[in-house]
C-alpha cells in the first residue's frame, strides 16, 4: 500500500513536468514508513517511468523530483479495485479529499445498479447517510441511529413487543421476581458472533462492565446491586431500587449483551444479535446476517449505511432508503418510486439551564428569569423555512403537535426587554450562597453566558439566535457547537450555562424513554444540583410503586412539569421524522425512532 500512497502523495504534491525540491524525510513521513522503504519506492517509481529523481548534492541541497506522467487514472482504477475488495478506507486514501464524496456517490451508483439479466446473489439494504456512525459498543451508545443499529448487533435478555404490549424472552426463556431479586433462565445453545458459547457468566461480565463505565448509560443501571451466576444457564439480579422497572430496563440498548475480545492493539466488542458488524469505517457501516442467530433469521443478507456527507440529502439513485431528507428537496425532486413516510417524533427539542456553572444561576429565581427571557425570545422563523424538517411548538415531551399551518412562538420584544433588565440587575450584583450576602462583581467576564449545542442545523440556528438576542439585550454571551461524543462529555457540559439539546422517545416502552431521559441524559445530569438529583431519585421510586402504566405516565409528565417550575428545563418544539422508502421494498411502518425494522424488511419479488 505504501507504493500507492506514494503515487497519491506525489499527485497532490507535484505539478506535472515541473521540477520540485522534495526531502526524503517529507516523503517518509507522508507514507508512514522507514527511509529505507521510501528510497526503494522512489527507485521503483523511477524505473516505471512515473518520476525523474535527482539526489541533492552538497550540504543543504534537497533532492529534485519531476512528475512525468499524470496519475489520476491509475489511482482511480486502483481505488475501484480496492473498494470492490471492501477495502474502503484504503481506496479513499487514493482519492483527493475534496473529491471523496463524489467518488463515493459514483461508486455506490455503479455498485447498486442492477443490470438487466444480472443475478444478485445477496439481498443488501443500502442506505446513504449524512454522517459516519459513532461507537457501536451499546454501553457507550448515545445517539438514535447508533442505538437502532445496536439493537441488531446485540441480544438482550428480554424484548418488548409493542403490538402485544408485553415482554418476551430474547436470550432468556423464563424469568420471575421474588421481591427485590429477579431470576432468569437462558436458552440453550446461545452463541456469540465468534461462535463461542453465551452463558450466564457472560451476562454478569457485561453488566459488571456497564456498571463501572464512565458514561451516562451506567447511571440507568445503578439500581442493580449485583448479578449472581447460579449455574451456566441461570442467574439472578439483586436490586437495590426500582425493582419493578428491571424488565423494561433489560430491553434498553445498553443492556445488549457484549463480549470483549482483547487483541494486542485493540479491543473488539461482539454480540449475538441477528446481524454481525463486519465493517465500520468513517465511510461505511456494514452489517451481515448472523447465520446462527437464536431467533428468526433476517430476510436481508446485509445492511450497508454509506456516509456520503451532504450528498446523502440529494442522493436517490439505486438506494433503498433516504434518511433523513429535506422536505423542500423532496417536494421538487422526489422520484415517483419513493414513498415518503412521516410521523411526529415523541420527545422534543429543549433548553436546559445549568445551576452549577455560573454562581448566580444557582438561585432558582435567577434561573426562572433566564427561562422567562428565553421563552420571550421565541423561536426564529427560519427554523420552519430553511431547515428542511417540519417543527411544531412543544409544551412537553409528549405534547401533541398542532395541525397545519405550523407556527412557533414569536418574540415578545417588550417582555424580553423587561425580563432582561431584571436579569441584568441580578447579574451585576452576584449572590454568594455561602456568605448569604451580595458582593460586587469584580470581573464581568465571570458572568458571560455560555451556550452549548451539537451539530444539528436547528440546534445551531437556536444557539446563534439566542446568542445574538442576548448580546443585543446587554447580556454577554458566547455559543459553542460540539460534535458527538465531545458534546455529551461531562467536562464539556459542566462549562455551559444554557444547553440546547433534544430527546427522541425512540422506545415503544415509554417507561424506558422517561427513565432514560431523567437518569441517562448527561446534559440533564450536569444541570441538576444535589437536591434536584435526590428529588429525581425519590420521584422515580414513587413512580414505580404504581402498577398501572397510565398512572406512571401521568407521574412522569408531572416530574417533567416540575423541571420547568425549577427553572431547569424549557421545551421548544417537536420535529417531524422523515424516511423515504423505494418501491423496491415492501411497505414498512416507521418505528418510534424513525427507522424501519431491519429484521423484517424485504425486497419485492
Amino acid at each position: 500500500m505504501h507504493y500507492w500512497k506514494a503515487l497519491a502523495f506525489l499527485r497532490s504534491r507535484l505539478a506535472l513536468n515541473q521540477v520540485t525540491q522534495l526531502s526524503l524525510d517529507e516523503l517518509t513521513q507522508a507514507l508512514g514508513c522507514t527511509r529505507r522503504n521510501a528510497q526503494l519506492i522512489i527507485k521503483k517509481l523511477e524505473k516505471e517511468g512515473w518520476i525523474e529523481w535527482q539526489a541533492g548534492i552538497g550540504r543543504g541541497n534537497l533532492p529534485r523530483i519531476k512528475l512525468i506522467k499524470p496519475l489520476h487514472k491509475v489511482l482511480q482504477d486502483q481505488a475501484d479495485v480496492l473498494i470492490s475488495e471492501n477495502k474502503l478506507d484504503q481506496a479513499l486514501l487514493l482519492i483527493e479529499a475534496d473529491q471523496r464524496d463524489a467518488f463515493l456517490v459514483s461508486y455506490i451508483e455503479r455498485y447498486q445498479s442492477k443490470d438487466q439479466g444480472e443475478k444478485n446473489d445477496q439481498d443488501i439494504l443500502q442506505i446513504p447517510f449524512y454522517r459516519g456512525t459513532h461507537c457501536l459498543d451499546p454501553i457507550y451508545v448515545a445517539r438514535r441511529t447508533e442505538s437502532h443499529i445496536s439493537r441488531y448487533l446485540y441480544s438482550n435478555l428480554l424484548r418488548f413487543d409493542p403490538r402485544k404490549n408485553t415482554f418476551e424472552g430474547d436470550l432468556a426463556v423464563d424469568w420471575k421476581r421474588d421481591e427485590n431479586t429477579w431470576f432468569f433462565t437462558l436458552r440453550k445453545g446461545l452463541k456469540f458472533h465468534d461462535a463461542s458459547s453465551l452463558e450466564a457468566k457472560d451476562i454478569k461480565t457485561h453488566f459488571d462492565r456497564l456498571k463501572v463505565a464512565d458514561h451516562q448509560n451506567s447511571r440507568l443501571f445503578s439500581c442493580i446491586k449485583e448479578v449472581e451466576v447460579l449455574d451456566p444457564l441461570r442467574l439472578a439480579f439483586h436490586l437495590q431500587s426500582l425493582s419493578a422497572h428491571l424488565p423494561a430496563l433489560l430491553t434498553d440498548t445498553p443492556a445488549g449483551i457484549t463480549k470483549e475480545i482483547k487483541n494486542d492493539d485493540k479491543t473488539d466488542i461482539i454480540g449475538s444479535g441477528s446481524f454481525v458488524l463486519t465493517e465500520q469505517s468513517n465511510w461505511l457501516t456494514r452489517l451481515t446476517a448472523f447465520e446462527h442467530y437464536h431467533g428468526f433469521r433476517p430476510w436481508m443478507d446485509g445492511i450497508e449505511i454509506w456516509n456520503i456527507g451532504d450528498k446523502a440529502k440529494d442522493f436517490k439513485l439505486h438506494c433503498d432508503l433516504v434518511h433523513p431528507h429535506p422536505l423542500a428537496e423532496i417536494a421538487v425532486n422526489q422520484r415517483p418510486e419513493f414513498e415518503q413516510k412521516v410521523q411526529w417524533e415523541k420527545g422534543c427539542e429543549y433548553v436546559l439551564i445549568n445551576a452549577n456553572n455560573n454562581r448566580f444561576l444557582a438561585f432558582k429565581e435567577n434561573r426562572l428569569l433566564l427561562q422567562a427571557l428565553l421563552k420571550a425570545l421565541g423561536v426564529p422563523e427560519n427554523i420552519l423555512e430553511d431547515k428542511g424538517e417540519l417543527v411544531s411548538f412543544a409544551t412537553g415531551m409528549l405534547s401533541i403537535p398542532q395541525a397545519p399551518p405550523y407556527s412557533l412562538p414569536k418574540m415578545e420584544k417588550e417582555t424580553a426587554k423587561q425580563v432582561a433588565k431584571k436579569l441584568l440587575e441580578k447579574i451585576n450584583r452576584k449572590h454568594d450562597p455561602r456568605e448569604g450576602s451580595d458582593r460586587e462583581i469584580a470581573n464581568q467576564d465571570d458572568n458571560r453566558l455560555q451556550i452549548l449545542t451539537y451539530q444539528l442545523p436547528q440546534h445551531i440556528t437556536m444557539a446563534q439566535y439566542y446568542c445574538e438576542q442576548l448580546n443585543s439585550l446587554g447580556l454577554a454571551c458566547d455559543y459553542r457547537v460540539e460534535e458527538f461524543p465531545v458534546f455529551s462529555r461531562n467536562e464539556t457540559q459542566r462549562k455551559a450555562d444554557i444547553i440546547i439539546s433534544g430527546e427522541v422517545f425512540s422506545q415503544e416502552l415509554m417507561d424506558v424513554s422517561w427513565v432514560g431521559w431523567f437518569k441517562g441524559c448527561s446534559a440533564l445530569e450536569e444541570c441538576f444540583n444535589s437536591a434536584q438529583r435526590a428529588w429525581r431519585d425519590h420521584q422515580l421510586e414513587q413512580v414505580f410503586q404504581q402498577e398501572n402504566e397510565m398512572v406512571r405516565s401521568t407521574l412522569f409528565e408531572k416530574m417533567e412539569a416540575e423541571l420547568v417550575d425549577k427553572g431547569v428545563y424549557l421545551p421548544l418544539f417537536h420535529v417531524q421524522q422523515q424516511l423515504n422508502q423505494a418501491d423496491t421494498l415492501n411497505p414498512m411502518e416507521l418505528l418510534a425512532n424513525g427507522w424501519i425494522d431491519f429484521n423484517t424488511v424485504t425486497f419485492k419479488a
